[in-house]
């Protein structure tokens, strides 16, 4: 029995004493700078301008120097022209490549087993970005090509009907203009500064302390730690910190005394020696002596608790004493000079001079990118606006025109095609909306409800309309009908012969042209039948 309670107190003594080597971090601050990889080591030319060519529809609402505005080197001077680093920014407008809207169904089965299906739809999209930085120096030193070319996918949220998942696809454009912007702007930022720039480092780090306040040491390290808080929450980026060890000698000393004291080979003993190791790797390597720093780190590994921490922290250090090669200093704290030139647009003023159209600023009038639409409304009112060339390409069931109010001034107003009734563009090409179920998307089959769409006027009789969806789809619509029908459904795709037989209804001579099989699903030959139907007596 007494040897059970010998055995049971040392099984409690070595519980209590594994208890109180528990370690919590306690914070400190911090303040550097972040070293450039591939510095400009001489000051004079730490410079920087840009030049652009970026299609135009990529900036339809943002001002004409927002790149060169958005992006900055720390460190370094921006200039209006003939920096020392030239950045040339090239960017050309996303095109969609594919659209797809993918179906789920999930079912269930009440009490008497009868299934019930329910149908959940999600819009996607694959689109082609391409786009470049070429960063060069006057000198040829540096010569860096960034690539933003790329082909990028979005993809919407679940819907309980096609018609809500179709919608995702309305105004898409401004959402992918804007990721590519976006993804521009933060890519340049990163790179550049991490390359070229200095940028100001401030944050909290951490030190392993004894936490129960029991143990006979942890008051001891608690004051140690504290003392080594309040010389680093001095710290800043832009004062040497080369006095900070002669600050900190008595929080080192005690650190370095810990090992001595815990030197036998178990888990507690090992768990205090980690916390000594750890703190003096850490206080090293932000007093810039990586160094020092290592050797601390090689015994943490070498004490074999945590040693993962040990190998960071030497990673660490020999990636700064890289940098400090390159850089050709010996400290990560001094000053920083960061000059940002702000570009702005230049505002026309009224002269008595000859008007020169070279030097008129920018207007969406006379940008060939643009082209001029009348919208004919469904309450008889007519608008004029301007909309991106590219744009008509991919009209859907919405558009988005600039149009200019009575005091001159541009702004942007969409409309929906269910609020317009023809669609007129100045090259020429007319636009109906037309009410119809899209096939395509779904592999000819039409699950959704027909609503108003913007289709090209291919031929319009008396007895039938050919229409054409951007996607490719043909629209045929009676004249007396509410709704066209897609060739491309299944209906369409698989028996052609029987569609054009019950258009052909009331019409001997053309139901024998149809049973010869003369028309194709094709527009050119839907077209020739949409003819022979209106000269049918």
């Amino acid at each position: 029995m007494k040897k059970l309670f010998s055995l049971f107190t040392l099984f409690i003594s070595i519980f209590a004493l594994a208890q109180s080597t528990d370690l919590d971090r306690h914070d400190f601050n911090y303040s550097y700078v972040q070293l450039p990889s591939n510095p400009v080591v001489e000051v004079k030319n730490r410079t920087y301008s840009f030049t652009t060519n970026i299609d135009r529809n990529l900036m339809y609402d943002k001002s004409k120097f927002f790149f060169q505005n958005q992006v900055n080197i720390n460190g370094l001077e921006k200039k209006e022209k003939n920096g020392y680093i030239s950045i040339d920014i090239t960017l050309l407008t996303p095109t969609v490549t594919k659209k797809n809207i993918a179906t789920r169904t999930s079912s269930s089965k009440d009490k008497r087993g009868n299934v019930t299906n329910r149908y959940y739809y999600t819009a996607e999209l694959t689109y082609d970005q391409k786009g470049s930085a070429r960063v060069t120096s006057t000198d040829g030193k540096i010569q860096k090509t960034i690539d933003f070319t790329r082909t990028n996918t979005l993809k919407s949220k679940e819907y309980d009907s096609y018609s809500s998942a179709e919608s995702y696809y309305y105004n898409i454009n401004r959402t992918i203009y804007n990721n590519f912007v976006t993804e521009v702007v933060n890519t340049l930022n990163n790179q550049l500064n991490n390359e070229y720039g200095y940028s100001v480092k401030t944050g909290t780090d951490y030190l392993w302390i004894l936490a129960n306040k029991k143990h006979p040491e942890q008051a001891a390290e608690y004051d140690a730690y504290v003392g080594v808080k309040n010389v680093f929450d001095k710290m800043t980026f832009n004062n040497p910190v080369s006095g900070y060890e002669i600050e900190l000698q008595n929080a080192i000393q005690y650190f370095e005394s810990l090992p001595k004291k815990y030197a036998e080979d178990s888990k507690a003993h090992r768990k205090i020696r980690y916390s000594a190791y750890y703190n003096l790797a850490k206080i090293y390597n932000y007093l810039d002596l990586p160094t020092k720093s290592i050797e601390w780190s090689n015994k943490l590994i070498a004490n074999d608790y945590d040693k993962s921490d040990g190998v960071t922290n030497i990673e660490e250090c020999n990636n700064l004493i890289t940098l400090f090669g390159v850089n050709k200093v010996n400290t990560r704290h001094f000053a920083v000079e960061t000059k940002n030139f702000f570009y702005e647009e230049a505002v026309p003023t009224s002269t008595s001079s000859s008007y020169s159209t070279s030097s008129a600023p920018y207007s969406i009038e006379t940008d060939p990118n643009y082209i001029l639409a009348y919208l004919a409304t469904i309450k008889k009112d007519t608008i004029a606006g301007y909309v991106p060339k590219n744009r008509t390409l991919a009209l859907s069931d919405a558009i988005t025109v600039t149009v200019k109010d009575f005091q001159g001034k541009f702004s942007e107003r969409t409309f929906k095609a269910n609020e317009i009734n023809r669609l007129t563009l100045s090259n020429g090409e007319e636009f109906a909306t037309v009410s119809f179920k899209v096939a395509v998307d779904n592999g000819g089959i039409t699950m959704s409800g027909a609503t108003k769409k913007f289709v090209k006027e291919m031929y319009v009789g008396k007895k039938m309309g050919v229409y054409q969806y951007f996607n490719g789809e043909i629209i045929v619509k009676g004249a007396n009908e509410s709704e066209g029908k897609s060739n491309a459904t299944a209906s369409w795709m698989m028996s052609p012969k029987k569609r054009f037989e019950e258009l052909a209804q009331g019409c001997p001579a053309l139901l024998a042209r149809v049973e010869k099989k003369e028309f194709k699903n094709n527009l050119e030959s839907i077209i020739q039948f949409a003819e022979a139907l209106d000269a049918c007596n």
